[in-house]
This record gives structure tokens, C-alpha cells and sequence, in this order.
């Protein structure tokens, strides 16, 4: 019996082998769907630890001269998918290229399309071929898409792609074939093979109301996919109506519609349990979703549901879970229609200054959509070194952030809002979620007190004040002996920072000792240089214009703040802020020291910080540069409504931050 027992448990275990039900081995069949030509290499976490990719087996100018000669032979483009660009500018490119393997790559419509119309190439642009192409940075920032003919001719770039939307990654595949009909030859005759090639109008035409129904979805026309629903007699349809509505917005319609579709098994029965995890997770039931994701990745292992499950499973070096929809960057609805109006070079969505309303609500929005059963904002990935250590304090600073940036736009939705801020205040406030002693510390309690006092403004709260005297005391405790705060090491940035929030907070009616602010811009001042221009670290000489240019100003606002400064040292910085800035939104969504000292990292920090130095100038000046500072956020919102500069601290942390630069950028509240 005991010799039975042990080869069955060696078959089970043989079988569980075979099939790799593991969420590792399912995670890593993503994208396994597309037949890409690819230099094999696996990125790895935190490159500049040292942590080289290998070299590919094969030459890369040798696999792009196979994808050249493939494309002539049947008549197509090149899709060429670059994960990764020669050179320093990049850490953690294998995180997001993570993101694109599970929210696009294993996309039906999207493997669909790149399988019948496209040559698939996956090579990172290294030394050689990069510079060859002109893929170099910071032209060029990963992850994104080369378009080529035949011939090797480029005709579209795709790059800094930061929202892993399939639905927009299929307009753009469609977008781009669109524009080279030569290339874009008919799917087929049937509407399925119509809609699985992307010929979605043709497919609209025919009367096959199931099929019609899934391109007038892919189409993003929501209501006439219902209604053509509503005629088909396949089971998958209850599942293609759900998804349509979750795609509308329409999320707990869309619940609803799911739950039903599982009382009818079909062959997208898997699809169901995967997007009632997203909606789970989306509504703040964390643990549902993973136990929806588990039974996934146990009961349909061979299905591409259980594999983007599985993705969410599984944990990286930094002890965090990698899957995209725990950091933010998975959401199946859809853009606002004018988001697809053209063809697209990246997934940001410049807008004018009418729509500043909309881009603040849409803001708010994704900070309401994604914060977390305990109140905060939890997204992110802030950094490799010591994360378990480092993460509770960023954690309480973004949560502080976010209900900062509620707070301010609470007239858009008070009674939302309101509930918000307090679930977030809640987490924020609680010490038991900090760590003491650790890296951040000081821009967890500096953020709180920005938050606190845009709660007080105007209003005595003696609770409120007592707590803002708690952290004050807190912080006073971490000042270094030559007066400079550190996040990691003493620097005038961070210093900057905690002297701005020390005076919001003694404005508001906290207790600040002016020998505490004395002895910090005595530290500031031994650092300085011309135009404010300030060294990266505490006792370093003064660094260039541009390399200071995120620091500069905020640290002559502290220094102003502490009787140290005057205006026109501000406008002076503030000269070299603008200056520079198109090397800073160069890297802006970088994560490393991209650019010597500028690095996506430092972005909204920097913006900040610098709106707010613009804060203190007088009228004239003030209104010049908050048309410069709208203007800039204007530039860069993403297609799902967030923020982000690196990836690593999340859309979360940059969509607060943006909300705050905007609230500073236009006229002051009556």
C-alpha cells in the first residue's frame, strides 16, 4: 500500500511537473501565443546591481534581416516590440515589460490581429542596432513598438507606452495598418475571421449577431454591441455582454452580468472568474480576488486567463506581487472617444486648457477606483533596496499625498470624496503603519503635515493641531547634526521639503521651533550656489543648472520661508527650472539616475515642490508661472485618466502629485 501511495504521489507530482501549474510556469506562457521572432532574452530585475541580460544566441541584426525577408514573403509590417533600449536609463525595464506580456500580449484581439496581419519581432534595440534604427534614448523609452515595411523602412514608433490598454493597443495595430493598406490585406470571409484580422467594419456589416457584436465592441461602439447581442444564440455572448459593459464603465452591471454567464458554462466560462477578480480587486476585496486568481490558475491551466492570473501571483525579487493590477496599470474601460482620435506615438493624452476640469475629475477618479481596503495607496514599487523596510513609509506618504489631493478636489464629488479622504486619513495617521528609523521616514511625516494642514486651513481643531505638534516633535528627532534631513542620506531636496511642510503646519497652528528651521537652512546655505543651485547630497559642491533644476527652487522657497531668501532668488531658480525642463520630462518616465542627476524618480517631486515655490511670488509672477505649470500637466496625462513619472512609485503617487500641481497652477480658491 505504502509503495502505491508513493508512485501515485510521484505521478501527481510528475503531472503537476509536466504541466507546471505553478504560477511562475503559467505566468510565463503570457504572450506565448504570438510566433515572435525574438532574441530569447529574459530582462533582469535591477540591472544596475549588475544583473546583465545574457547575450542572445543569435545575432539581432541577424533575426531583424529573418523578420525583413518573412515580411516580403507574406506582404506585411513588422511589428517590432523593443523591451528594452541600450543604456543606463533604465532599472527595472523587465517590471513593465512584465505589464505588456499579461494585459496585452495575451489579449485575444490582440494576439488575434498580430497573428494575420504582422511579422513579430521581440529584440531589445542593444548598442548595435539601436543607434542603426535611431532607437536610442531618450528618443526612444521603453517598452514600445518599431513599425517596419519590408525593406526595413520605419514608419511609426510607438514608445513610453506607461497604460497597458489592449483596447488601445488594438487601435493602434489598426491605426497603423490603416495607414498602410498595402499591407493590410482582407482576414477573410466569414465575420469571425473578419474581426479575428481586424477588419472590424466589414464584420459589423454581416448577420452574424454574435461576431457583430464582439467588433462593434472592439470598436468601442458600446450600445449597438448590447443590442446586437441580444439577437446571438451562443453562451459565450452572456460573457462578450459582460465584458462589453465592464469595458462601458458599467462595473457593477457588469458584475452582475458575469455571475449570470458562470450559470451557463461556455468556452470563455474562465474569462468570467478572471474579470470578477478584476472587479474585486477594483472594489477594494483584495482577498476575493485572490482566491478567484488561484482557483483560476487551478481549474483552467491551460487558459489565458489562468496565466494573466497567475502574473498576479507570482512575487518578484522586491518581495512584492508582480501582477500589473496590484500596482495600478490593468483597467479593461475604455478611454474617452477623443483619446483615439488619432494615431498615437505614446499613452499619454495631451490636453487644452478647457478640459482641465476633465482632467481633474478623471484624476480623482482613478485615485477613488484604486484605493485600498485599508485606506491607502499601495501601488508602489518604491525601491529595490531594502523594499520591505523602505515600502510601509512610502506607503503612508502616498497615502498622505492622495488625501492631500482629494481634499483639494472634494468639490467634484464631496460625499465620495469626503469618505475617501477619511479612509485615507485614517491609514495615514495610524503609526503602526510606519517604520520607524527606516529610509522615507521623513517624507512620510512631512506629507502628513501637508495633508493636515490644507484639513485645518482656516479652521481651529485642537485634536488636529496636537496631532500635527506629534509629527512636528517626530521630525524635529530626525534633523541631522548639520541640519540637513535624509531619505536615504542627508540632502537639501528632502530637506526642502520637510522645512516647506514644518511652515504649512506652523501656519495652520502647530508648534515649530525656529532653531529647528534656523539650523536647516544653515545646512541649505553650505550647500548653495549661484541661482540656488544646490548639490545632491548634504556637504557636496553645488551642482550645474541643470542637474539642479529640480531642487533649486524648493530649496530656495525653504530658504525664503526661513528668512534666508528673497523673491527674486525664487524667480531666479524658478528661470532654471524652465529652462531645463525638457531634460527632466526627457526621463520623466525613466526610473534610474537616466540623465547624471535627473531621473524619473525626482519629476513630481521636483514639479511639486517648484509649483509651490511659485506659490510665494507676487501676483504678476505668480500667475505667469501657474500658466506654465498648467500647461505642463497638461501635456502628460495618461489615456486612464493618472500621472506617472517612474514606475516604480506608481500612478497613484503621481496622479495625487499632479492633482496638488494643478490645484497650484490655477487661480486660488475664494
Amino acid at each position: 500500500m505504502t509503495s502505491l501511495r508513493l508512485c501515485g504521489s510521484l505521478l501527481l507530482c510528475g503531472l503537476a511537473f509536466a504541466q507546471d501549474i505553478r504560477p511562475e510556469g503559467l505566468a510565463s506562457k503570457c504572450d506565448s501565443e504570438i510566433p515572435w521572432i525574438t532574441d530569447g532574452v529574459n530582462l533582469p530585475d535591477c540591472e544596475s546591481l549588475g544583473r546583465r541580460a545574457p547575450k542572445p544566441k543569435t545575432e539581432r541584426a541577424d533575426l531583424l534581416e529573418e523578420a525583413k525577408a518573412k515580411a516580403a514573403e507574406q506582404k506585411r509590417l513588422i511589428l517590432w516590440h523593443v523591451p528594452r533600449v541600450h543604456g543606463g536609463h533604465m532599472n527595472r525595464a523587465t517590471i513593465v515589460d512584465g505589464y505588456m506580456r499579461s494585459c496585452v500580449f495575451t489579449d485575444e484581439a490582440v494576439v488575434d490581429l498580430i497573428q494575420r496581419k504582422f511579422v513579430p519581432l521581440r529584440m531589445t534595440a542593444d548598442g548595435k542596432i539601436g543607434p542603426e534604427m535611431d532607437i536610442v534614448p531618450f528618443d526612444f523609452v521603453e517598452p514600445g513598438f518599431v513599425f517596419l515595411k519590408p525593406d526595413g523602412e520605419v514608419v511609426h514608433k510607438i514608445d513610453r507606452i506607461r497604460t497597458f490598454s489592449a483596447d488601445w493597443v488594438l487601435h493602434a495595430l489598426r491605426a497603423v495598418l490603416a495607414k498602410h493598406a498595402e499591407f493590410n490585406a482582407p482576414a477573410g470571409g466569414t465575420a469571425e475571421e473578419m474581426v479575428r484580422g481586424g477588419d472590424l467594419e466589414k464584420a459589423v456589416e454581416r448577420d452574424e449577431p454574435y461576431w457583430r457584436g464582439v467588433a462593434l465592441r472592439r470598436l468601442r461602439r458600446g450600445d449597438e454591441a448590447l443590442k446586437a447581442l441580444d439577437a446571438a444564440k451562443q453562451p459565450e455572448a452572456a460573457v462578450e455582454r459582460a465584458f462589453t459593459l465592464l469595458c462601458m464603465g458599467r462595473a457593477e452591471d457588469a458584475r452582475k452580468s458575469f455571475e449570470a454567464a458562470l450559470q451557463k458554462p461556455s468556452a470563455r466560462t474562465a474569462e468570467s472568474h478572471f474579470w470578477l477578480a478584476h472587479l474585486d480587486w477594483h472594489s477594494s476585496r483584495e482577498k476575493e480576488a485572490e482566491e478567484r486568481w488561484r482557483k483560476l490558475v487551478s481549474d483552467y491551466p491551460k487558459t489565458r486567463w489562468a496565466w494573466r492570473a497567475a502574473a498576479n501571483l507570482v512575487k518578484g525579487k522586491d518581495t512584492l506581487l508582480d501582477g500589473a493590477a496590484l500596482h495600478s496599470f490593468e483597467d479593461a474601460v475604455w478611454a474617452p472617444a477623443a483619446a483615439y482620435a488619432e494615431l498615437p506615438d505614446r499613452t499619454r493624452w495631451a490636453r487644452d486648457a478647457a478640459s482641465v476640469d476633465d482632467v481633474a475629475r478623471r484624476a480623482v477618479e482613478f485615485l477613488l477606483r484604486h484605493q485600498r481596503s485599508n485606506g491607502g495607496w499601495t501601488d508602489s514599487r518604491y525601491v529595490y533596496c531594502n523594499s520591505p523596510k523602505i515600502l510601509p513609509n512610502v506607503f503612508v506618504a502616498a497615502a498622505s499625498l492622495g488625501a492631500a489631493a482629494l481634499h483639494e478636489w472634494r468639490h467634484l464629488d464631496p460625499k465620495r470624496i469626503e469618505a475617501a479622504i477619511a479612509r485615507a486619513e485614517k491609514y495615514a495617521l495610524d503609526d503602526a503603519n510606519m517604520n520607524r528609523g527606516q529610509n522615507e521616514e521623513c517624507y512620510a511625516d512631512a506629507y502628513r503635515l501637508l495633508y493636515l494642514s490644507r484639513k485645518i486651513a482656516g479652521r481651529k481643531n485642537e485634536a488636529t493641531v496636537k496631532r500635527m505638534n506629534e509629527i512636528v516633535g517626530a521630525l524635529a528627532k530626525q534633523q541631522k547634526r548639520m541640519g540637513s534631513w535624509a531619505h536615504e542620506y542627508p540632502n537639501p531636496f528632502c530637506t526642502a521639503a520637510v522645512v516647506e511642510c514644518l511652515h504649512l503646519a506652523k501656519s495652520a497652528g502647530a508648534t515649530v521651533d525656529d532653531a529647528v528651521l534656523a539650523k536647516a537652512a544653515d545646512g541649505m546655505l553650505k550647500t548653495r550656489g549661484p541661482n540656488g543651485r544646490q548639490a545632491y547630497g548634504a556637504g557636496g559642491p553645488p551642482s550645474s543648472a541643470k542637474n539642479s533644476m529640480a531642487r533649486s527652487a524648493m530649496c530656495e522657497h525653504a530658504l525664503y520661508l526661513c528668512g534666508k531668501a528673497t523673491k527674486p532668488d525664487i524667480e531666479a531658480a524658478l528661470g532654471d527650472y524652465w529652462k531645463h525642463l525638457k531634460r527632466l520630462e526627457a526621463v520623466r518616465v525613466c526610473d534610474f539616475h537616466s540623465d547624471e542627476e535627473l531621473g524619473g524618480f525626482f519629476f513630481f517631486h521636483g514639479v511639486l515642490h517648484a509649483s509651490q515655490a511659485a506659490m510665494a511670488l507676487d501676483e504678476a509672477k505668480r500667475k505667469e508661472h501657474q500658466a506654465k505649470f498648467l500647461d505642463q500637466m497638461l501635456a502628460i496625462p495618461e489615456i486612464d485618466g493618472s500621472f506617472i513619472d517612474s514606475h516604480e512609485l506608481g500612478k497613484c503617487y503621481g496622479t495625487a502629485m499632479a492633482l496638488l500641481v494643478l490645484r497650484n497652477a490655477l487661480p486660488k480658491k475664494e
